[in-house]
């Protein structure tokens, strides 16, 4: 019975710490692949929309190891600390001088980042995928 409890015990430690350690790889540049938009406003024309999508399509990142994040728009470079939760697949990030501001950069969606943002206007629907270099 002793034997039993024990190779019991162990196959339990076994699945528990498999299931938790799942590594995922998010180094690597990530490019918009998807922009998806859904404005509550009616004074939205169909050129102001494409601008706002536009935008979102000239902003990427790159994660460059288990801490570091860049951000890169048209115009800036932003450098950031990145940590991911394996409790609810969210990516977040914090510049260096401001710990105090997290950040939600999205949440990890079948190999993509899915990063939703609301407002007055209505939402954005952002999804990155990793780019091969």
């Amino acid at each position: 019975m002793k034997l039993f409890r024990l190779i019991s015990l162990l196959f339990v430690l076994t699945f528990i710490y498999s299931c938790g350690t799942e590594k995922v790889d998010l180094k690597g540049t990530w490019r918009v692949a998807d922009v998806e938009t859904d404005f509550t406003i009616s004074s939205m024309t169909p050129d102001m929309i494409s601008q706002v999508v536009e935008m979102q399509k000239q902003t990427h990142f790159r994660i460059l190891d288990d801490t570091t994040l860049i951000i890169l728009s048209n115009t800036n470079t932003y450098q950031g600390v990145w940590n991911y939760s394996p409790e609810d697949s969210i990516i977040r990030f914090f510049f260096d001088n401001n710990i105090d501001k997290v950040n939600e950069l999205g949440k990890l969606v079948d190999n993509t980042i899915v990063s939703k943002s609301v407002s007055q206007v209505g939402s954005i629907t952002v999804t990155y995928a990793k780019t091969k270099e």
